[in-house]
């Protein structure tokens, strides 16, 4: 069985039309390493919510555990920030849990990220603070987010979506004065989460599978099939800021890993946003080959060969180099 072939497995739960006996029969079918390589992957909770099996039972709980600290927090840093005067939305798996899945809690989320305008960053920070959040700031990334802890609960703060230069402008404020609520919490626009979720793990997770984890597969497809949005913005948005092809090769990556299973609406997208030939055969291989996966200790490598054909143009290319350079 090739990689992909067992990606393609683990992906099955995430399936509502696949009988949970039929998950049953292909996880005793498969070798006795799967089930941590389906928990190492992000799926562990949602495949003992299917089968119930004992495998995959202390990922559920740890998952749930987590839920369950992260949902009064997070209503504690909601009043608090709304206090402050601080705009801001949660994003990312925080948010995706709560509109995508019955059960978020088997949608493993390991933090809570938020997004507020570069300005109110040391606002929001103090904020924070002032509830017990202690920093706990990376060299590499504190340019654009801030790591704050509390116990078992971790937030990561955002006033940047990506490292600097990888956009042609700050979308920050823009996406924040789009924001919605959905029970009390404050979330992107739909055309700002669907571009989150094909631009981020280009860039951010170079789509490795253990850097992105199929659990943010299994989002693509439920948002694209579940929620509404104005595909005709969101393209203009990707447009504008040079990252079409990202989000060309998420799309691309979620199909290998789906199949013939993918959704229909994710070939109309990915028709409509595909870069030039030579760049979309070098890409696809590099996907079907599992190059990030393959070059992962190899970051240069990764850099030239993925990350920087990821950008439209060459001068996309050349701002996102010195961005990382400054």
């Amino acid at each position: 069985m090739s990689r992909l072939d067992k990606y393609r497995s683990a992906m099955l739960a995430t399936f509502p039309d696949v009988e949970d006996e039929e998950l049953a029969c292909e996880l005793d079918q498969m070798d006795e390493h799967f089930p941590q390589f389906v928990i190492d992957h992000g799926l562990g909770p949602l495949w003992h919510e299917r089968t119930g099996r004992e495998e995959f039972r202390e990922s559920r709980l740890a998952a749930e555990a987590l839920y369950m600290a992260q949902m009064p927090a997070l209503a504690e840093i909601n009043d608090a920030l709304d206090k402050s005067g601080v705009e801001y939305a949660v994003i990312k798996g925080a948010a995706t849990r709560l509109l995508l899945y019955g059960n978020p809690a088997v949608r493993a989320c390991h933090d809570i990220d938020l997004l507020v305008r570069r300005e109110d960053r040391v606002r929001a920070a103090t904020t924070l603070t002032s509830l017990g959040f202690s920093p706990a700031p990376e060299a590499r990334s504190i340019s654009r987010e801030l790591m704050l802890m509390r116990g078992e609960v971790i937030v990561d703060l955002h006033w940047g979506l990506l490292r600097e230069g990888r956009l042609r402008v700050d979308l920050a404020p823009e996406m924040l004065s789009r924001r919605q609520q959905n029970d009390g919490m404050s979330v992107l626009a739909g055309e700002d989460s669907l571009f989150l979720l094909l631009v981020h793990p280009a860039f951010a997770k170079h789509l490795a599978s253990w850097n992105t984890g199929l659990h943010r597969v299994a989002d693509v497809t439920a948002w694209v099939q579940s929620q509404t949005f104005d595909w005709p913005v969101l393209r203009d948005h990707l447009e504008n800021n040079g990252v079409c092809t990202a989000a060309w090769a998420t799309t691309r990556w979620v199909q290998h890993l789906y199949g013939d299973r993918a959704p229909q609406t994710l070939e109309s997208m990915a028709a409509d946003i595909r870069p030039g030939r030579l760049r979309r055969l070098w890409l696809d291989c590099w996907l079907r080959n599992e190059l990030s996966e393959r070059t992962s200790r190899l970051r240069w490598a990764r850099l030239l060969g993925f990350s920087m054909l990821l950008h439209d143009t060459p001068g996309d290319a050349l701002r996102a180099f010195m961005g990382r350079y400054r």
